[in-house]
């Protein structure tokens, strides 16, 4: 697995099928469809979820080897590059890039538990004095 520096940007589709490769890899179609339609009122279909792929793959994503029968699929990005690459576009499309807006808005909107906002208060302490770089 690379980090690519640079991949294209995901649409939330694509965004949901990376959470799962990400969890799951290396994994085949048909294990990929079971995850993907598991819960889902309508569930897609096979050639969908291979476009979906073929798309990933592209954008240099995903890469594709040859399994026992059939193709595997793995992240050509790791997960935690590929998480900040993902939301560093996501604070500059919708918070003008700015972390504290961003943060604001889940606090403000209810989008942080009481624990959560304890468990960031520790982390900004940590990091102010050094530590989480």
């Amino acid at each position: 697995m690379k980090d690519n520096p640079s991949p294209i940007p995901l649409s939330p589709a694509e965004q949901t099928l990376m959470d799962l490769i990400w969890r799951l890899q290396p994994v085949n179609v048909s294990d990929l469809l079971v995850a993907v339609n598991d819960g889902r009122a309508e569930p897609i279909i096979r050639n969908t979820l291979q476009t979906q792929l073929k798309r990933l793959e592209a954008k240099g994503w995903l890469t594709r080897e040859e399994g026992d029968s059939a193709f595997v699929y793995k992240s050509a990005v790791a997960e935690k590059p590929g998480r900040g690459k993902i939301l560093a576009e996501l604070k500059q499309r919708l918070f003008g890039g700015s972390g504290v807006t961003m943060v604001r808005c889940l606090m403000e909107d209810g989008g942080l538990s009481p624990n959560e906002v304890r468990e960031l208060n520790r982390w900004i302490e940590d990091f102010g004095k050094g530590g989480n770089r």
